[in-house]
């Protein structure tokens, strides 16, 4: 005769259906797709690991200039370096999934250890963070870190607004790795210092718990290679416009994202109404802000969502309790049927695991064969090429060919270079100054682009390759340009079915 199980406060049958849920969503978020800047964290990481050090000055393009390289995620991309060398295509993978799975299941574990949630809040609260983060963390990227780091600070801050101020110490360790790892670190210790002011303010009594250890953090982001040029750097440019790149662009409430921020909203409000915990205005201050923070770039919607777990989570928790939880009866489990959730999860791994190719998919076009070309005709000299493609070009034609813009803008390239290719890629005034600015021999732009729909008029310029990814254009009084023109007549394209490297 079988026996019967009771449900009761996180049991066994429990666990097993949040495993189901959680493998479903490993298995989800399997596939790993390529980012504009992919091919150029991978390059420098891997000269980082071949010079054993950082390089001052930038080898891959022509308009810097001699501008010094303040590259501001060299930890970050020696990773990326050590996981290719291992791994390839798997170790990138690897890497990026251990970093987000890190995130989640820390949050899933303050989830449960500190707010004490049962089953469904804890599922709803869980997915509310990867409906947030998934998107964003689906690429091999510097910014992953900052989720994992972003989150390890608001937990911290919580644990001291509960009186373990010992926890803060634990800050300046942080800030050494996240200094060196990913410019995310800004919003990081933004945070820290706003809640410091807020807590001197409204506990003045307490400064000697709260202001060391955040001084001591704040004195941590010297520790990196480039000391207070890395600070002044990010401080300037943090603040600058980005017109050419969609996640630092405000976020459009009638839009996926802005129904993923709107349901936040809903749930973070809910929760505070009908809970009954005291609403401590600190934390709630502190979500609010970084509730704001999507409003001003797309790319901040995954710290609201960590937020939303660390400092409203509990208040979910105890509304669903209210009005929910204490009115659920306890549902009897046969005994055989514990397991089977156990069961179904791990076939859901080993089969999402065993199908899955580890080849890291494409996200956006690439000029491949336009590459192909300026490769086999062994073309060397200085090629403008679109912002977008830039580091895709340093990988696979680097330093030979040196390109005009990559997604490095101001760590590499001057101010004044950078606005000269803003005109460029939008076709206005002065459009064609950054041609002249240090002679292009050639230039790579997207097809039907402004910019190739005037190089078609331009005196001096010839195109000799078009397909429906971009266009390739040269200088007819370039030398070096030529020898491209005499490989476009006979040049067959091969198709590849790899998006990477």
């Amino acid at each position: 005769m079988n026996s019967v199980h009771t449900v009761t406060y996180w049991n066994t049958w429990q666990k097993g259906l949040a495993s189901v849920v959680f493998a479903l969503l490993f298995v989800i978020n399997l596939p790993t797709y390529t980012d504009p800047d992919l091919w150029g964290h991978l390059r420098f990481g891997l000269d980082h690991i071949q010079a054993g050090g950082l390089s001052w000055t930038d080898p891959y393009s022509y308009l810097n200039e001699g501008y010094p390289w303040i590259n501001h995620e060299w930890l970050m991309e020696t990773f990326m370096g050590f996981a290719w060398l291992w791994g390839g295509e798997i170790g990138l993978t690897v890497l990026r999934h251990f970093v987000y799975s890190l995130t989640v299941g820390i949050l899933f574990w303050y989830i449960i250890r500190q707010f004490r949630a049962p089953f469904v809040p804890a599922v709803v609260i869980s997915l509310i963070l990867i409906a947030t983060t998934l998107w964003f963390a689906r690429v091999v990227r510097p910014q992953i870190f900052t989720f994992l780091l972003f989150a390890c600070t608001l937990i911290i801050i919580d644990q001291a607004e509960r009186g373990h101020f010992r926890w803060l110490w634990l800050m300046p360790l942080i800030v050494i790795f996240w200094v060196n790892l990913h410019g995310g670190f800004l919003a990081g210790c933004g945070v820290l210092g706003v809640w410091m002011l807020a807590r001197f303010v409204t506990s003045p009594r307490q400064w000697q718990h709260v202001v060391p250890p955040v001084v001591v953090s704040a004195i941590a982001t010297l520790v990196n290679p480039y000391g207070w040029n890395l600070l002044r750097f990010l401080l300037e440019t943090a603040t600058g416009d980005r017109p050419e790149i969609a996640d630092w662009q405000p976020l459009p409430l009638r839009s996926e994202f802005g129904i993923i921020y709107l349901s936040v909203v809903t749930f973070a409000v809910a929760g505070l109404i009908f809970s009954r915990l005291p609403r401590r205005p600190i934390p709630i201050g502190l979500f609010i802000l970084v509730s704001l923070m999507p409003l001003l770039a797309i790319r901040h919607l995954p710290l609201m969502g960590i937020a939303f777990v660390v400092f409203i989570g509990e208040h979910v928790v105890d509304a669903w309790q209210r009005l929910i939880g204490e009115r659920q009866r306890e549902v009897p489990v046969p005994g055989w049927l514990v397991p089977v959730p156990f069961v179904v999860a791990a076939l859901i791994l080993l089969i999402g695991i065993g199908r899955y190719d580890w080849r890291i998919a494409p996200a956006l076009p690439v000029p491949e064969q336009a590459v192909q070309l300026l490769r086999q005709s062994d073309f060397r000299g200085h090629l403008l090429v679109d912002f977008g493609w830039g580091q895709y070009v340093i990988w696979h034609l680097g330093p030979q060919v040196q390109v005009g813009m990559d997604g490095r803008r101001e760590t590499v390239y001057p101010p004044e270079v950078y606005d000269l290719y803003v005109q460029f890629h939008y076709g206005i005034d002065d459009w064609d100054a950054i041609l002249e600015r240090a002679t292009a021999d050639a230039v790579l732009v997207e097809k039907g682009s402004p910019p190739s729909n005037l190089l078609q008029l331009k005196e001096g310029w010839q195109l000799v390759f078009t397909d429906d990814i971009s266009m390739l254009f040269i200088n007819e009084t370039s030398a070096s340009a030529q020898v491209i023109a005499r490989f476009a007549d006979s040049f067959t394209p091969v198709e590849s079915n790899k998006a990477f490297p």
